[in-house]
């Protein structure tokens, strides 16, 4: 069940029934027109909602929304003791208005409802004693002749949806936790014809919470998670390949028994078949710059076999970020944190280098003798390091399905943050050591992102380009409404708290001040802009649910 008080709806019991279900109980075919809980007291079964089967056993809590389904209820050992309460929702200012409630099961409220149905949510309840003690309490008011019967129905309709929802937020807030594990379990067993359904099992979850927590912590679904998994080894794989009869040995070794099947999804993904892929991934591409421009390779299926890494700022063994960690495997890394030599890329014989222009001439004759060196201008949107190295490389088609994809990718997450963007103003912060930097509304990919691609409002008071350095003063003058603290580390963050200037700040007084973990975000190329946008959603939703 899945409520706000943005809603404005309010709900009313209909009926109240505690049942002993015998052995062979079976109910079939029954289509909804409330909102039905049931709890599972005593004994076990099987309730199928949507097509989808659940094992339910004494503790199981079972939460029903009208326009469901529910395909089958079915005591194969019983008996199984279980409460059934039926309520329906009605449209709050009617109800305080003193109008009378909408009839359940109109199709007004019939197809509102479905547009959101999954499937049951089906979970343990933890304090299990305190929720039969409710319900029981239930029971007994059925039984009674009291003027104030419905009053105190009423209440307790609400107390014990508000306890289920509580059960529900704290199991899946826990089960965040459990997401790590399962990745884990993906990643050793994704080689295999890995069965998604003990996913959840692994996790403690129910199969909706499950995909729920998944997308909230990694930005898609198990599914699409497993296949970025195989993809992503499978191009690792062609690229060491040397004949395009090991397609069907590649399909074999990331977890497809259909080289056909494997051939059409690869295509899709990549836009090319993996034998093109293969071939195209001959050319030994070695990247002498300090920006992430590997990740525009990777993105048109180019691998590097030298690329920049900044060891002391990634957590990471390559010094790479996370997301560029395992398509990266195989790529020397070049610790761009200092200036990086030919001498480095000379033993790997690359037939390119690409390079990044910024005004320093030295050292380019030495450069050119290692191979053919391409120059790019250090000051270009994402988008047009991505077209101009297609043009090079001759992958220009390639190239525009990415551009269209990130595009699309930002303007769904746009869509999902409306919740968050559509009140309030926005000020992007960066704590350094020494310095607190104050970001404006243009000439930075990051403020590009965030300000025009994803619908945050900047505070009007900001209005300079790219970034001001020492701008805490500033900060102060602003007082900005709410505050977004962006690549910032935590002893940083923790010694700028105690200053009183920052203490004194709108967004810090009224706790408007949202640090997400932001290391490994990076908007200036195509995987992590998709990346940074899948976290940055994902944070936001779950920081601010009710704003």
């Amino acid at each position: 069940m899945r409520n706000n008080s943005r809603d404005c709806h309010a709900y009313v019991w209909t009926a109240f029934r505690k049942q002993r279900l015998k052995k062979g109980f079976r109910l079939r075919q029954l289509r909804l027109e409330e909102y039905v809980l049931c709890y599972v007291r005593e004994g076990n079964g099987e309730i199928t909602v949507n097509g989808q089967k659940h094992g339910i056993e004494a503790g199981t809590l079972i939460m029903l929304t009208p326009a469901m389904r529910m395909d089958e209820l079915y005591v194969p050992a019983g008996p199984m003791q279980m409460y059934r309460l039926h309520y329906r929702r009605i449209d709050a200012s009617s109800s305080a208005g003193g109008k009378q409630a909408t009839a359940p099961g109109t199709q007004e409220q019939l197809a509102g409802d479905a547009a959101g149905v999954v499937g049951a949510e089906v979970f343990p309840v933890a304090s299990a004693s305190a929720f039969v003690a409710k319900l029981e309490e239930f029971h007994r008011l059925g039984q009674e002749a009291d003027d104030g019967l419905p009053l105190r129905a009423q209440a307790l309709l609400y107390d014990l949806l508000a306890t289920a929802c509580k059960e529900q937020a704290a199991r899946e807030k826990g089960g965040d936790c459990s997401i790590a594990a399962t990745i884990d379990y993906m990643k050793k067993h994704f080689r295999e014809a890995l069965d998604l359904g003990i996913l959840p099992k692994l996790a403690g979850l129910t199969p909706s919470s499950y995909c729920r927590a998944f997308k909230r912590a990694v930005g898609m679904t198990p599914g699409e998670y497993l296949t970025q998994l195989r993809m992503e080894e499978a191009k690792a794989l062609l690229s060491a390949s040397s004949s395009a009869n090991r397609v069907k040995d590649v399909a074999r070794r990331v977890g497809f028994s259909d080289e056909l099947y494997f051939s059409r999804l690869f295509k899709k993904r990549e836009g090319l078949s993996p034998q093109i892929y293969m071939k195209q991934a001959g050319q030994r591409v070695a990247i002498a710059s300090k920006l992430f421009l590997q990740d525009h390779f990777l993105a048109i299926g180019i691998q590097p076999i030298a690329a920049p890494s900044f060891p002391h700022y990634f957590p990471t063994r390559t010094g790479f970020p996370i997301y560029l960690q395992q398509r990266l495997r195989g790529t020397k890394a070049l610790n761009a944190e200092r200036d990086i030599t030919p001498q480095e890329i000379l033993p790997l014989s690359p037939d390119v280098i690409v390079q990044i222009d910024t005004g320093q001439e030295q050292g380019q004759g030495e450069w050119k003798k290692l191979g053919e060196t391409f120059m790019f201008n250090g000051y270009l949107p994402w988008h047009e390091y991505q077209r101009q190295i297609a043009t090079v490389f001759h992958k220009e088609n390639q190239a525009q399905r990415i551009i269209d994809h990130v595009e699309n990718v930002e303007k769904a997450a746009r869509d999902a943050l409306l919740p968050v963007t559509r009140k309030g103003e926005w000020t992007i912060v960066r704590v350094l050591e020494e310095e607190v930097r104050l970001y404006g509304t243009e000439g930075h990919a990051l403020t590009d992102l965030f300000y025009h691609k994803l619908g945050f409002q900047p505070d009007p008071h900001v209005t300079h380009a790219s970034y001001k350095p020492d701008a805490l003063l500033e900060l102060v003058r602003i007082d900005p409404e709410r505050i977004i603290l962006i690549w910032s580390e935590k002893e940083h963050v923790e010694r700028l708290w105690a200053n009183p200037l920052w203490q004194s700040l709108r967004a810090v007084r009224e706790n408007k001040v949202y640090n997400p973990e932001s290391k490994n975000w990076d908007p200036w190329g195509p995987l992590g802009r998709e990346y940074m946008i899948g976290q940055c959603t994902a944070y936001f939703l779950r920081a601010i649910p009710s704003i």
